[in-house]
């Protein structure tokens, strides 16, 4: 109990030093242990996999030269010209020594590559010369009578044989060989036997630049090639006393910790045996654990260091910040902390002070706009002479003029009454239904007016019943048209309306006169205000014109209801055509977030 009461009296400064301490020495021991024991782990899965890795590589190299022979003698079993070479030796000098130049061309530029044919009535052919070896020879080898056993396309793998060409290769001992029969159908006897060999060096030469040791052992473990030439004929086990395994493992040979790989290749049961000390291939990486654990103790004391100088420092000016904020919890929002400097605190300090300035304007700036959409309300639409009163005069024309039988100017007359009507309301948003009936009661009007004949086209692709939209947003566009498009001649108007997501798509396009480039540029200007900038303007005097709403006072409009959230597009062609598109967000006729 002292204890705590000693601690709850101790300064901040200390109790932030001593919880910092704290926090960061428990965790960094356990952190340290923690590393140390995983540590160990992944050094152990990286170097099995590097080793694994490496052995791969050195896999495919040798599957690769494997592969070459074997393709070898799928091509000379399967070329007609040597068949028919081998035919015609039997009586021709000139064909046999076709067949040999035509066994050098198969053997390539390869120094160590040979071939060699052996037919059962004893002949043999070679792409070397008899001087340095007879071919016939070979019949009296141990492996042959394995070759006479073979099955149609099936090859015979011989590692680890004494050289039979020590005139060419003088410091090879041993050679690899393929012996494969020759077949022209499954079901026929062999008309020939093919050996292909190559020499030891070719192989071996993969092992040289490898830190591990690697062996290649047939079926019987028995070494094929190592980089040690004594030690190929001999068996695994008796160089190294340990069974081969066919998973990696860590093994004890000789005192020392070995890692142990096997791989199998695709080819007569032979493997890559590899074995390389395990220390030395963690060596390095025990060593950069070992200096990364020296580094992290530095950097931790020199931390606590820190830490201790810099919270002393910073405490003065956060208890500074938190006298201010509570000034502007009482609702003070005049205060400011004044808090400077090139380190966080100061940054903070910046930024306190602006929220707080941004906060008065934006204040000043919600009044602003409420201001303005007040201005921009459905009043501005209304006629200078009294609308009531207008529109008891025109309900009386209409039935003077049915009273008289005159329907088509009742019918003028009626539009123009439901128009008045509907700008008599005092709703801001309606459903689209109502807006698209509201201008085509325009257009009934316009074509009472216009000299010109002009079609109007209505493609909708939308429920106008379901969605709601601010009211007059198609009158004047479609006023513009018929004002600018067709001042001189008729034409066609076409409205398009679609749902694209959560947005709606409405379209008004005319095939009028259109926009020369300065008019559409400048236009396009206008539409490019975001809804701070027209707030700007509107504080500097300018104010949404009382004759009516064109494009810009529509766009104006509708950005300051929607923001961001509002876009309009003009496309004109001078002499041609003018399309404006708007995308508004979609509000549900069922929902009243803007119906206050």
């Amino acid at each position: 109990m002292r204890i705590r009461l000693n601690f709850k009296h101790v300064s901040l400064r200390k109790k932030l030093i001593l919880t910092s301490i704290a926090c960061l020495v428990l965790p960094a021991i356990g952190m340290l242990y923690t590393t140390g024991v995983y540590s160990k782990i992944i050094i152990r899965e990286h170097t099995l996999g590097k080793a694994e890795q490496s052995l791969m590589i050195v896999q495919s190299q040798v599957e690769a030269i494997l592969e070459e022979m074997v393709s070898i003698s799928n091509f000379v079993q399967f070329d007609p010209e040597i068949k028919t070479l081998l035919e015609e030796a039997k009586k021709s000098p000139v064909a046999a020594r076709q067949l040999t130049t035509r066994l050098e061309q198969v053997a390539g530029e390869k120094q160590d590559l040979r071939l060699t044919l052996l037919t059962e009535d004893g002949r043999a052919y070679s792409d070397y010369s008899f001087y340095d070896f007879q071919p016939q020879r070979f019949f009296r080898q141990d492996w042959y009578p394995r070759a006479e056993r073979l099955t149609p396309y099936e090859t015979l793998f011989l590692g680890g044989l004494e050289n039979y060409l020590p005139p060419l290769y003088p410091e090879q001992k041993y050679v690899y060989m393929t012996a494969r029969a020759l077949t022209e159908t499954v079901h026929k006897a062999p008309f020939a036997y093919l050996v292909v060999s190559r020499t030891e060096n070719s192989i071996r030469e993969l092992f040289a630049d490898m830190e591990e040791d690697v062996y290649l052992v047939d079926e019987n473990n028995r070494i094929l090639s190592n980089r040690h030439a004594d030690w190929i004929g001999d068996r695994f086990e008796n160089v190294l006393p340990h069974p081969i395994s066919a998973s990696p493992e860590i093994v004890l040979i000789g005192g020392e910790n070995q890692l142990l790989l096997s791989l199998p290749l695709r080819f007569s049961g032979w493997k890559l045996v590899s074995v390389a000390p395990y220390e030395q291939l963690t060596g390095k990486l025990n060593g950069i654990y070992k200096t990364m654990l020296f580094l992290q103790a530095m950097f931790a004391i020199g931390f606590l260091l820190a830490l201790t100088y810099l919270l002393r420092r910073f405490t003065k000016p956060v208890l500074a910040l938190g006298e201010a904020a509570k000034k502007v919890e009482s609702g003070d929002l005049s205060v400011r902390s004044n808090i400077r400097g090139p380190d966080e605190i100061g940054r903070l300090g910046r930024s306190f002070d602006f929220m707080l300035d941004r906060i008065q304007q934006i204040l000043t700036q919600v009044k602003m706009e409420q201001e303005l959409k007040r201005q921009a309300e459905m009043a501005m639409l209304q006629a200078q002479v009294h609308p009531h009163f207008l529109f008891n005069v025109l309900n009386s024309i209409r039935l003077k003029l049915l009273m008289r039988g005159d329907d088509e100017n009742a019918v003028t007359v009626e539009s123009l009454s439901s128009l008045l009507r509907t700008s008599l309301r005092q709703d801001e948003f309606v459903t689209f239904y109502t807006e698209m009936e509201t201008a085509k009661q325009f257009t009934d009007l316009m074509k009472f007016t216009t000299r010109f004949p002009i079609e109007i086209h209505w493609h909708i692709h939308a429920d106008p019943f379901a969605v709601t939209v601010p009211r007059f947003i198609l009158q004047p566009i479609i006023e513009n048209a018929y004002k600018h498009g067709f001042s001189k001649s008729g034409g066609m108007i076409w409205i398009r309306a679609r749902t694209a997501g959560a947005s709606l798509n409405i379209t008004v396009e005319d095939n009028g006169l259109g926009m020369n480039p300065d008019t559409l540029e400048e236009l396009k200007k206008r539409l490019s205000y975001q809804k701070e900038d027209i707030i700007a303007q509107k504080n500097l005097g300018e104010r949404i014109s009382s004759d009516g709403i064109g494009l810009i006072n529509v766009f104006s409009r509708l950005k300051l209801l929607y923001g961001e959230r509002f876009e309009m597009n003009i496309q004109s062609e001078y002499g041609r055509r003018t399309t404006v598109e708007l995308l508004l967000p979609i509000e549900n006729a069922g929902e009243d977030d803007h119906h206050v």
